[in-house]
């Protein structure tokens, strides 16, 4: 006998929910004054274009990992090889690094 009215209590409840739902979805959404105040933002300082000429060499910092990187590939290569080739393979390859570091010292900042 409780049950009819629980049930009818339900439906009411829900019919409630469901009104609400509609009316929300009706409404436009609020938006903050202050965030409509915001001016945009303004241009860079220096364009993107004119950060840096391609054609100029790289800096230190990009030539040192350029060659680090090459060496560490061609130590890569020469675990495939065996006994005194291998050696011969990590010698040459430590001695190509070397050169290139050699090679990037004039761009290397902070030399006092």
């Amino acid at each position: 006998m409780n049950t009819g009215r629980r049930t009818g209590l339900f439906m009411r409840a829900g019919a409630l929910a469901a009104l609400l739902l509609l009316g929300a979805c009706d409404r436009e959404p609020e938006v903050d004054t202050v965030e409509q105040a915001k001016p945009a933002l303004p241009p860079a300082i220096i364009p993107p274009a004119e950060v840096a000429d391609p054609a100029a060499p790289p800096s230190y910092e990009v030539g040192i990992a350029t060659a680090a990187s090459d060496r560490n590939r061609a130590k890569e290569k020469c675990t495939e090889k065996s006994g005194r080739l291998r050696a011969l393979c990590e010698a040459e390859a430590d001695a190509a690094f070397s050169s290139a570091e050699a090679g990037l010292e004039d761009l290397r900042g902070n030399q006092q």
